[in-house]
């Protein structure tokens, strides 16, 4: 239960917090280690200084023995020097135990070393309790009269080392100094945290307030991969925009598109019942073939544009016959006859391409029909070479009404910038001199 309640709990946590805690634990180890390296450092130091001393006592020491001194020898205010272990005082116990050569410091008489004493290490030690003291031994053999003799040099540890309220206010500075540095730590750690955050947070807002955010944007201070993520989500808006804008408007191109095939074969429908010739009836058919036939090419256009797949890698590369664009540009030159508009065209080299052939009458009807509708005589001239069509006309130009989103032969070449980047192709469409239009297809080389 307390399992769970401790992972709900994290898992609500905001990223300040568990940056927060996290940091937090790693400081309290790390002032652990600083206040235990510290400790051990100034012991050692202590007990090295207290040994150099006892050892470069030892020479003056012995030159006194064979002198004839007698012992106990003090050397200087805090060292005593014996070379009979009788002689040693009971307080110091047994040091012949102790090897020859052995210098450091006695703790408890059992053990010795500096781990030891920081183990066993007491702030507040009642030393009435305690009648053997802690002391330095130094022990090490000499010749006395033609006989070794141990020496024996001896420092009370209590005249050398830190008294307990020494040691009492080392710890309880060392404690506030890295209690210190943990406060200044956690709050530049927070703030830092929340800083980081902060564009995280106002990305989130401006996500939950679309209408009051248009654009996406975060603090100039931020780090650059927040500046990153903001356009990102920027180029994802426009092209989310966009493609609503492009499925409106392929819903409207193709209400548009279908209702005239629909109208044809409803109207010749009507027109059967009214004539029962051979020849009217014949003529009524074809019309209704014709219609159904270019519903047909207007559907597949249309599925190939909202159809759901990874791309147009599967489809292969092929050839484009001059046949194949008749189809396309025949009953656009009745349009354009009606206007008193001819329509070149000239099938200088044959291209290679990817769309289908449903895919590629839509663009070309739909570009020819713009320049139709863009133009009130002259000539259009269809140019189809290897690498590109150009389709020029002598109309109005790119400033004419034609060319607004708003009606539907500008929700034409919607479709065809959209078929154009399914298939890597680029589309311009550009005035031309003195007055006229010129559109450009140019699609990329078959991959070897």
């Amino acid at each position: 239960m307390l399992k769970r309640l401790i992972s709900k709990r994290s898992s609500v946590s905001s990223l300040p917090h568990k940056l927060l805690l996290y940091f937090s634990i790693i400081a309290l180890m790390i002032g652990l280690t600083i206040y235990i390296i510290t400790l051990s450092l100034m012991q050692w130091i202590e007990d090295e200084v207290n040994k150099h001393e006892l050892e470069a006592s030892a020479p003056f020491a012995i030159s006194l023995f064979q002198q004839g001194a007698r012992q106990p020898l003090q050397i200087g205010l805090h060292v005593q020097a014996f070379y009979s272990h009788e002689l040693i005082p009971e307080k110091y116990g047994d040091l012949t135990k102790f090897p020859v050569g052995f210098s450091g410091e006695v703790v408890d008489r059992g053990s010795s070393g500096m781990l030891h004493e920081i183990v066993s290490f007491k702030l507040f030690e009642d030393d009435s309790l305690n009648e053997q003291k802690e002391i330095f031994l130094y022990r090490k053999e000499f010749e006395l009269d033609g006989n070794k003799e141990s020496l024996y040099l001896i420092m009370p540890a209590e005249n050398v080392e830190l008294s307990d309220q020494e040691w009492q206010s080392i710890n309880l500075f060392v404690l506030s100094f890295i209690g210190l540095l943990f406060l200044l730590f956690g709050f530049a750690i927070n703030k830092l945290s929340r800083r980081l955050v902060e564009p995280v947070l106002q990305l989130g807002k401006q996500l939950q307030t679309p209408n009051e955010h248009k654009i996406f944007n975060v603090p100039p201070q931020s780090a650059a991969e927040f500046s990153a993520l903001a356009n990102s989500l920027n180029d994802y808006r426009q092209q989310n925009e966009r493609m609503i804008k492009q499925e409106q408007a392929f819903a409207r191109y193709a209400s548009h598109e279908l209702r005239t095939p629909i109208t044809v074969i409803s109207g010749a429908a009507k027109l059967q019942e009214q004539n029962d010739s051979a020849e009217f009836q014949a003529r009524q058919r074809d019309r209704i073939q014709r219609a159904a036939h270019e519903m047909q090419h207007t559907v597949d256009a249309l599925l190939s544009i909202v159809k759901q797949e990874k791309g147009t890698d599967s489809q292969e590369f092929r050839t484009l016959s001059k046949s194949e664009l008749e189809q396309t540009t025949t009953p656009l030159s009745l349009l354009a006859q009606s206007k008193k508009i001819k329509l070149i065209v000239n099938f200088n080299q044959a291209p290679v391409i990817k769309p289908s052939p449903a895919v590629l009458r839509m663009l070309l009807s739909n570009i020819i029909t713009n320049a139709i509708n863009a133009s009130d005589s002259g000539e259009i001239v269809v140019n189809v070479e290897q690498s590109q069509i150009s389709i020029t006309d002598k109309g109005r130009g790119l400033n004419s009404s034609e060319n607004s989103n708003d009606n539907g032969h500008g929700l034409g070449l919607l479709i065809v910038d959209s078929l154009c980047q399914r298939y890597q192709w680029q589309f311009s469409l550009t005035d031309i001199e003195p007055r006229g239009c010129c559109a450009l297809l140019t699609f990329p080389a078959e991959k070897l």
